[in-house]
């Protein structure tokens, strides 16, 4: 009796393991390059670029079927320096990605835990530096459509999607008790495709951002790299972000072998001391199929500044040029040239992932592989 008692439990067991449907998708990308640049701190540099192509990741991806059409989702995803080993982000264990939530193709979804805001989920697609490929960013980072810092403590909705028209909203939380305000963020935006075409508009506001509050939405990552430039006040680099706010759109277009990208984007910086920066960005990208295996791309950025409590307005042209050949489905090798020019007081000269020109100039070129598994 004992005995078939425990082979249907067993078979029950089975059953409700089938019918639940879970899976783990383990995944990630591979990428490293050899990189010259012309100028870092008054030196020429021949540097091995880790992400040369696109960032080194590792992840989990969770899904189980709950009946109804709900299923329980979830995403860990780490970053890691192909040179060294390092984790990235940080030093995170996952801090790419980190959520666990609730999806329907009826309601929608919604997420918790570490995620990128709207820009990334809608434009970066569509950015230089991933269409192209190469290191076209909005200078310094201003726009974080690249997504290089991400949001903790945030909730995720993301709509269905309705003839082609879709809709997100995330806020992460400052997790601060007496100071709500410090350190959150709030993103939205819509999305509308349709097959050959898809258009796009995002607005991000972020509190307070820094490590003045490590515990809320943005912290240790946004204080980060050297060329993101505007984190700081231009009179002391001591003095933090009060409020940073995006508006930025973008479209792009498909054709037999051509595909097109723009991005226009209106950043704005309070800082702590009163002081402010007003950026507006463009960015337009074209891709040319050669054959299935041959892409090439040209891309050009400009960026104009204004800054409030003292007189300079500076701006910025970048251009890229980039060949990526796919070897397999996997695995593809790719060289590209990038160029960035300062213009006027408090200008800068730095191209993204390198550190800052001694002239008004910089340039890189850059060969590598990536594999995609």
């Amino acid at each position: 009796m004992k005995m078939k008692l425990g082979v249907l439990a067993v078979t029950a067991f089975a059953s409700a393991s089938a019918m639940a449907q879970s899976s783990v998708t383990l995944y990630g990308i591979i990428s490293n390059g050899l990189g010259y640049v012309s100028n870092q701190g008054g030196h020429t540099n021949w540097t091995m670029i880790s992400g040369a192509n696109q960032n080194n990741r590792l992840g989990f991806k969770l899904n189980e079927d709950l009946g109804g059409g709900l299923s329980a989702v979830g995403t860990l995803e780490n970053g890691f320096d192909s040179n060294s080993g390092k984790l990235g982000q940080g030093g995170r264990m996952f801090g790419r990605q980190a959520f666990v939530g609730l999806s329907s193709p009826t309601y929608g979804r919604i997420t918790f835990g570490r995620q990128y805001d709207v820009l990334w989920d809608y434009l970066n697609r569509i950015e230089p530096q991933a269409m192209g490929p190469g290191l076209g960013v909005s200078v310094g980072s201003n726009d974080n459509i690249e997504g290089n810092f991400r949001y903790s403590n945030s909730v995720k909705y993301t709509s269905p999607v309705w003839g082609g028209f879709g809709f997100e909203s995330l806020y992460a939380f400052s997790n601060k008790a007496g100071s709500f305000q410090q350190n959150r963020a709030f993103s939205a935006g819509v999305n509308f495709d349709a097959r050959m075409q898809r258009y796009s508009l995002v607005y991000v506001e972020i509190d307070h951002p820094g490590t003045a509050n490590p515990g809320g939405a943005v912290s240790d990552d946004y204080a980060g790299a050297p060329f993101q430039l505007f984190h700081s006040s231009p009179l002391s680099s001591s003095v933090g972000v009060r409020k940073q706010r995006v508006i930025a759109g973008g479209a792009e277009y498909s054709f037999d072998r051509l595909s097109l990208g723009g991005i226009v984007s209106d950043v704005r910086y309070d800082y702590l001391d009163t002081t402010s920066l007003h950026l507006d960005n463009l960015s337009l990208v074209g891709v040319y199929k050669f054959t299935p295996a041959l892409f090439a791309s040209a891309a050009y950025l400009y960026t104009h500044g204004t800054y409030g409590g003292l007189d300079s307005n500076p701006h910025w042209n970048q251009g890229q040029l980039s060949l990526d050949y796919f070897l397999s489905k996997r695995t593809d090798i790719f060289a590209y040239a990038n160029y960035i020019r300062a213009s006027g007081s408090r200008a800068t000269a730095v191209l993204f992932l390198s550190s800052p020109s001694s002239t008004k100039e910089q340039a890189a070129v850059v060969a590598g592989i990536r594999h995609k598994f």
